[in-house]
This record gives C-alpha cells, sequence and structure tokens, in this order.
C-alpha cells in the first residue's frame, strides 16, 4: 500500500490486521473521503476561505475488554500499522474494571446516500460567499462594533465495516452557520443554523440573518430594566427551553449514568405530566445520520412520557449491560478526530395547548436565549470537557472513585437574551442574571405552549463535538433568578 491508496482499500487492509490478532475482540473500521469549506466573514468583510478535500480512516478496537478510536489521514501500510498497534494497546492497558460485551449477532448491509437534493460541494465558493454577504445586509442598519460568521460544509461519503461482517455505505451533505452581532454599546446576539439538507441551506440563510438581526434590533432598543431574583416566573421562548432540554438530556446518557453524574433514575419524575420528550431522527435535520457509528439503523427513543423518565439512551455495550436495543446513538465527532459518544440526535418536545398571551400570564421574565451553562459541581465540570477513553464502561470506574456530590445535576444559566414582563408586555431587557437549575425544576413547569421552535448547536461531550438540534415549546415555570456572578 501506498499514501495514495483507496480508503476502502485501507479499512479492508486494517479490518483484516485487527482479524489475524488474537489480543482484538471485535473492530469497526470506516473509511471517509469529505470535500470541505470553511468561511469567515467579519465586519472588516471575507477574512479566510478554503475549499478542501480530506481522505481518512477511523476506528474502534475492543481489546481486553475495553475500546480505543483513532482517526488517521495517513494511510500508508506503515502509518495504519502504527494506528492499529496503538489502537489495541490502548484497549488493553485501559484496565476497565468491568469488560465491555459487544453484539456479535446482528450484521447490517446497507446504503443510504442522504438527505440533499442537491449536493453542498458542486456549489461554487463564490456563490456561498455571496449568499453569506447578500444575507448579513439585512443588519446593515444596526451599530455592530463586532460582526462574526464562521460557514462550513462538508460532503460526506463514509463507507464503514466490522470486524463481524456488517458493511454499511452512507452520504451526508452537512453544513452550518454559527454568527456573532455584537451591537456597539448593546447585547450581543448569537445563533447556530445547520442542515443536512445540502445544497438547500443556502436557501435559509437570508432568513436566518433576518431574524437574528431583527433580534438585535429590538434588544437594542429596549431600555435595560430591573428584573426579580429568587423565586420567579419565568417564560422561556422554544429556543431557550430546547437549549434547556438539550442540557437536560446529557442527563439521560448511559455512560453519564455510569459515572454518577445522573440525578434521575428510570421512573423519577422529570417534569409535569403534560412533559414528553423523544429523541429523533429527522430527515435532513443538523443531527440526522441514518446510521451510527456502530452501524446501527437510527431510531426514535422515548426518554421522558407524561413527566417521567422511561429509558436512557445507550450505545450498543451500554445496552447490552442494561438489556436494550440500541437505537443508533452513538454518534460521530464533526470532522471524526474523537471517538463517537453517547447523545441525542433530534429531540422532540410535545408541544401543549397553552397560547402565547395565556403563557406570558402573571410571568415576570421572558427569556429568548441562554449562555453556555456553567456546572456548579466542578467534579461534573471537569469530567464533561476533559478526555475520556472510548470505552463507555470506563465511566464506572470513575464513578466507583468518588464519593456522592451534593451539586449533581446543577448549573446556572446565564440569561444572555431577556426582557422584564409587566402585564405580558416586554418592559425592558434584563441583564445580569442567571436561571438556577437543579433536577427538580422542570418539576415546576406551569404550562407548556402550543407553538414550537427548532435550535441547533454544537455540543462537547469529552472533547468530541457533537451536532444536535431540538424543537420545543416555550414553557412557563416557577425557578430561582440569581445576579450573574
Amino acid at each position: 500500500m501506498t499514501e495514495n491508496d483507496d480508503p476502502i482499500a485501507a479499512m479492508e487492509w486494517l479490518l483484516d490486521r485487527f482479524e489475524d490478532d488474537d489480543d482484538v475482540a471485535y473492530a469497526e473500521a470506516g473509511a471517509v473521503s469529505q470535500t470541505k469549506t470553511d468561511i469567515v466573514v467579519t465586519e472588516d468583510g471575507p477574512r479566510d476561505e478554503l475549499v478542501f478535500d480530506e481522505t481518512g480512516l477511523w476506528c474502534r478496537v475492543f481489546a481486553n475488554g475495553a475500546a480505543d478510536y483513532r482517526y488517521t489521514t495517513n494511510l500508508n501500510e506503515e502509518a495504519l500499522a502504527d494506528v492499529a498497534d496503538r489502537a489495541v494497546r490502548g484497549g488493553k492497558f485501559l484496565a476497565q474494571a468491568d469488560p465491555a460485551r459487544f453484539d456479535q449477532l446482528t450484521t447490517h448491509r446497507a446504503v443510504h446516500d442522504g438527505w440533499a437534493s442537491d449536493r453542498i460541494d458542486e456549489v461554487p465558493l463564490e456563490t456561498k460567499r455571496s449568499t453569506i454577504e447578500a444575507g448579513l445586509t439585512a443588519a446593515a442598519d444596526i451599530d455592530l462594533e463586532r460582526r462574526w460568521v464562521n460557514y462550513a460544509d462538508a460532503h460526506i461519503e463514509e463507507t464503514a465495516a466490522t470486524t463481524t461482517g456488517s458493511t454499511v455505505r452512507t452520504t451526508l451533505d452537512r453544513a452550518s452557520v454559527a454568527f456573532t452581532f455584537a451591537v456597539r454599546n448593546g447585547p450581543t446576539i448569537r445563533r447556530h443554523a445547520g442542515s443536512t439538507r445540502g445544497a438547500a441551506f443556502l436557501d435559509e440563510l437570508p432568513d436566518t440573518f433576518e431574524s437574528a438581526a431583527a433580534d438585535a434590533r429590538t434588544l437594542t432598543r429596549a431600555a435595560t430594566a430591573d428584573a426579580p431574583t429568587g423565586e420567579t416566573t419565568v417564560v422561556l421562548s422554544p429556543r431557550a427551553a430546547g437549549q434547556l432540554f438539550a442540557f437536560v438530556s446529557r442527563y439521560l446518557e448511559a455512560d453519564t449514568v455510569d459515572m454518577g453524574l445522573s440525578p434521575y433514575d428510570i421512573g423519577d419524575e422529570l417534569g409535569p405530566e403534560s412533559l414528553s420528550i423523544e429523541d429523533t431522527v429527522h430527515a435532513g435535520s443538523w443531527a440526522a445520520r441514518s446510521y451510527d457509528a456502530e452501524l446501527r439503523p437510527t431510531t426514535p427513543v422515548q426518554l421522558v412520557e407524561n413527566g417521567t423518565v422511561t429509558r436512557y439512551l445507550h450505545n450498543t455495550v451500554t445496552g447490552i449491560e442494561a438489556d436494550e436495543s440500541p437505537a443508533g446513538n452513538a454518534v460521530h465527532s464533526i470532522g471524526f478526530g474523537q471517538p463517537p459518544r453517547i447523545h441525542a440526535r433530534h429531540l422532540e418536545v410535545e408541544p401543549g395547548d397553552t397560547g402565547r398571551a395565556a403563557l406570558r400570564d402573571e410571568a415576570d421574565v421572558l427569556v429568548e436565549r441562554f449562555d453556555e451553562p456553567w456546572l456548579r459541581d466542578e467534579f461534573e465540570r471537569v469530567q464533561r470537557s476533559g478526555v475520556m477513553p472510548a470505552s463507555a464502561l470506563y465511566a464506572r470506574d470513575i464513578d466507583r472513585k468518588v464519593d456522592d456530590r451534593t451539586d449533581r445535576g446543577c448549573a446556572e444559566f446565564p440569561i444572555a437574551e431577556g426582557y422584564r414582563l409587566r402585564n405580558s408586555e416586554r418592559a425592558g431587557r434584563i441583564e445580569g442574571l442567571s436561571l438556577a437549575y437543579d433536577p427538580s425544576t422542570l418539576r415546576k413547569v406551569t404550562a407548556i405552549g402550543r407553538v414550537r421552535g427548532t435550535v441547533t448547536g454544537v455540543d462537547k461531550k469529552h472533547k468530541t463535538q457533537i451536532p444536535y438540534a431540538v424543537t420545543a415549546p416555550s414553557v412557563r415555570l416557577r425557578t430561582r433568578l440569581r445576579t450573574r456572578e
């Protein structure tokens, strides 16, 4: 083999290497070909533009009851042999107390061509840049101190296989834009939008920028108002509610449970009877994949029903331990550089029957958007953001070394865009406050709205960057607001 060899041939070579290794019980590998675009636009115009191809190979290897993950763009035989050796050593020397079991019987052979009618990589760079610049004219009348836009897309062709005979070939056209409008001497607006619908995503950008510009105008024109602290009636917009539900779903990941970080057991009351949450797979969603990193088809999971936690999210290993069938929740990292993690895909929160006016009745604060939540438990902060082996059951070894913590599942949600409400109407913007979340917070939801919206983003779990989406309604709840430290 040479460094110019086809990635599929490299994948087959690597799988043969693992099949001949007595230390390897099971392995997965994937050959990935990507065409990527990255564009950065600031207040001074386009700053960085890059179009490039990337060919790589990922593998996850089970040895001595534990797993290790590797990704390389160097496909020559010497480099692949080094990757294989490191992966096997990584599993053998993890010293995981509970050996992982894996599914040796189920096999999948499938092809999925994605959800794009038109490939994103066939759109010229100039068209993508001009679409962004045209969309930004929506904010031309706003006095922005800083304007930052990062557009990224990738056409991804992946062929994945296992040592037990599964083979899956998928195509994905993923595109996103993350941008910031910082108003001079005023608020900062941040937005993310993403899709796997290919070139059709570009048609959505003008409305995305226009909506953000309108929000910036409304927030800027509102005078700063005093807001109550302590126990308060708060209305969360669909965007803010989606951010909150995305955070809560972390505690329903099986490895988070095994690490002792989740405050929720199966059967626990999470919220009112009107609250139901399902993890789904929407065609064309930013977080959509047809098959997960374990070559499992992605299917819905009912996480919460009538306010009660009904199920956790599993990969194959944790599913076998819990006698649950995995539903495709081993989610690849964007770019494949880090191990796949157990994570939600596209959360669907069931709408209620309360209209906008009734939601705001007697409410004190309206939250349109939160900044990133801050975990109050230092151990939880370190574990979520730190490095974690690719072996899910290693989480149990961490839990055995740590005592119970009173701040488990508690966080501060800084209010980034919010308003004081008087007589159900906006009466000025609020600044410097956070919503205090604890495991009982959602039990204090008093109404769920009829109208839903979708929020997208990227979650960072143990260095892995995971796309997520949430479709949620507005909610009203009694909760505590604090002055931000």
